[in-house]
């Protein structure tokens, strides 16, 4: 598999790790210094930051989430993918739907075992 086609798999896994609802999994496709820059939230750094982050979601919503890719840029072992999202949630307990969806600029670092890992992640919701 070349590098693209590594970076749109590492896109997929995300997607498919929110979906299903598995926190180690979607934890384990980001890189150990992740930055996280979301629309009206605190900068994160860090896995663990990440976790704290997502696992009181997953607790209490299952989600559907959606992407496409417009454009990958490789920059050596860095490269930086732009995408547009669509997230529905639904409230475990209430069924109660929501979502949101926007703009996603992705950095993605190769570590050294090869893998592309999620480093930075910046939304812009719509």
């Amino acid at each position: 598999m070349n590098d693209i086609e590594q970076l749109k798999a590492a896109f997929d896994e995300w997607n498919a790790a929110l979906d299903s609802g598995d926190l180690e999994r979607l934890v384990a496709t980001c890189d150990p210094e992740v930055i996280v820059c979301n629309e009206n939230r605190p900068t994160l750094i860090g896995t663990q930051a990440f976790r704290d982050k997502y696992a009181p979601r997953i607790e209490a919503f299952t989600f559907k989430s959606d992407g496409e890719i417009n454009e990958i840029k490789l920059f050596g072992d860095f490269a930086v993918m732009v995408t547009h999202f669509d997230v529905k949630m639904t409230n475990k307990e209430t069924g109660e739907q929501r979502g949101g969806g926007g703009r996603l600029v992705i950095g993605y670092r190769r570590n050294e075992n090869g893998d592309w890992k999620m480093a930075l992640d910046v939304d812009n919701n719509d």
